[in-house]
């Protein structure tokens, strides 16, 4: 009788062993197979990222070119107006003093419109510097034609402290385009 124990033990020990083999391997290849995914997956949240940003910069070249194309022969008055008010709207965020603001039609090539606008203003360099980047984050296609900075003149009644930054006179020229659709 002892044998039959003695030999349903080993049977016991010979599957638990087997049992604990299997189940190490099998964990295992799971444990790797898990790994390769998320190292997979991780690629791919990688490329969906990617794709997000370039599908968000499209976007809004997308819309300043739809922004830029139109079918009449120059720009109506409601858009000239438009971009007048959001010039003064950015000179007024940035406390520049706008002395002149001027608009003129510009014969361009055959497929072009262009507008151009003359301003005179008054700012700090940092405030020329800020007013010209929210310029060129407009959603037109616009083009600085000149950029003239000197100082400007200090009347007898305003006094120059230190602290006080430097103001200078600009004078500005762009032109906003538009291409004519072909029909």
């Amino acid at each position: 009788m002892r044998e039959r124990y003695l030999i349903l033990i080993i049977i016991m020990l010979g599957a638990a062993v087997a049992f604990y083999m299997l189940t190490a391997d099998t964990l295992t290849k799971n444990l790797s197979r898990i790994e390769s995914i998320d190292e997979e997956i991780k690629v791919n949240q990688e490329k969906l990222n990617s794709a997000r940003i370039m599908d968000q910069e499209l976007s809004q070249f997308a819309m300043i070119i739809n922004n830029s194309l139109t079918q009449n022969r120059q720009f109506s008055i409601d858009e000239i107006n438009e971009f007048k008010t959001t010039i003064g709207k950015m000179a007024h965020e940035r406390n520049i003093s706008i002395n002149k603001l001027s608009d003129t039609s510009k014969w361009s090539l055959p497929n072009l419109i262009e507008n151009t606008f003359n301003m005179e203003l008054e700012a700090t360099y940092v405030q020329i510097g800020q007013f010209i980047s929210d310029l060129e984050s407009q959603d037109n296609i616009i083009k600085i034609q000149s950029l003239d900075i000197s100082p400007a003149q200090v009347s007898d009644k305003e006094e120059v402290s230190a602290n006080t930054p430097s103001r200078y006179r600009v004078l500005l020229e762009i032109s906003i385009f538009k291409v004519k659709k072909e029909a």
